[in-house]
């Protein structure tokens, strides 16, 4: 008989422990789901909506539309970043840090709710278009030329010049 109640304890611990185990997995999964809900560092992104209920979708960088990449996810922005957070699946948000993905020749709309990349042709000769000159490392540099200006992002050590688009 006392083997047999030995036996129901031993298992008894072994249905706990499968217990604690599947429920430990359980919130695993969940934490891993919820944080893989926003975009992570090096993605890009299109930003929609208002200023007050803007949308963050992924995108794939490069997109004539793309103007944003996720450069952090703690918060920790420069001040010429964009700030956005996302909560996902009810869980913790996430801060992401967006800064512009540009290259020389865009064109981005700015000075609005939010800034935009658009055709250079078409917006010709808008005062709220600037047109980019070059992206470089090294924040402490100066553009070029006394008409280009600076966009130094500290934080990232990059320098991103433009101009009029006029």
């Amino acid at each position: 008989m006392a083997t047999s109640l030995g036996g129901g304890m031993l298992r008894r611990f072994i249905g706990i422990g499968v217990a604690i185990a599947i429920a430990l997995g359980w919130w695993a999964f969940g934490s891993f789901r919820a944080s893989s809900g926003a975009p992570e560092v090096g993605e890009c992104v299109t930003v929609g909506g208002s200023t007050t209920d803007a949308e963050v979708e992924e995108a794939e960088c490069g997109g004539d539309d793309v103007l944003y990449k996720v450069v952090a996810d703690d918060g920790a922005c420069d001040v010429i970043e964009v700030n956005y957070t996302v909560s996902v699946s009810g869980k913790d948000a996430v801060d992401l840090c967006l800064e512009w993905e540009v290259e020389p020749g865009d064109c981005v709309k700015v000075g609005t709710d939010k800034d935009d990349k658009v055709d250079c042709a078409s917006a010709k000769g808008d005062t709220d278009v600037v047109k980019v000159v070059s992206v470089e490392d090294g924040a402490s540099r100066t553009c070029a030329k006394k008409n280009q200006l600076a966009r130094a992002n500290k934080t990232r050590d990059q320098l991103i010049c433009v101009v009029p688009n006029v």
